[in-house]
């Protein structure tokens, strides 16, 4: 049997997708990773894949940039990172995660922020072979975190890992589904 792919999602890409599911002021550039952020956690709910993300993501992932849309966007986040049905596993930083998220700096020369060090070390513990961001700092480093650790590091649209079946768009817009009520 195949081992299913494990993908890590930085908190980046959840905030987008939450920015899109409550309608908030996206550009078509996070409509496109939003949509596959979407249906990797599709297929993570569907057992074909395991998304991972730190728990750090819960503390980041608070706010979508709109004031009016911020109730809206709570239930989403809540949902994804928190109900444990959002098709995510939470990563524990752990001391051996923090010791490698500091060595990436000392040894290998990486230059995230803090956070974000975190984040690509919980990938890297947990052997992921994605590591999905918007963060260009960490896009940045992708060559380097490929090398030293081999962590593909990519937007959400440029994954290799969404299984066939969840590549396909919707015949229906989300407003064709409202308005037909399928």
């Amino acid at each position: 049997m195949t081992a299913k792919p494990r993908i890590y999602i930085d908190s980046n890409p959840i905030i987008d997708l939450v920015k899109y599911e409550v309608r908030g002021n996206v550009q078509n550039e996070i409509t496109e990773h939003a949509w596959h952020t979407q249906q990797l956690i599709r297929a993570a709910q569907d057992g074909l894949v395991d998304l991972y993300t730190c728990t750090l993501s819960i503390a980041e992932c608070t706010h979508v940039s709109d004031h009016k849309k911020e109730e809206l966007a709570r239930p989403f986040f809540l949902g994804l990172l928190a109900s444990g049905r959002g098709g995510f596993k939470l990563i524990q930083p752990t001391m051996v995660i923090m010791e490698l998220a500091r060595s990436l700096r000392w040894v290998h020369n990486c230059t995230f922020k803090g956070v974000d060090s975190v984040h690509a070390a919980a990938a890297a513990h947990f052997h992921c072979q994605e590591l999905l961001t918007n963060d260009q700092k960490m896009l940045s480093n992708a060559s380097l975190l490929q090398q030293t650790h081999r962590l593909r590091i990519c937007r959400p649209s440029g994954t290799r890992l969404l299984p066939d079946d969840y590549r396909k768009q919707s015949l229906f817009t989300d407003e064709d589904t409202e308005a037909t009520g399928a």
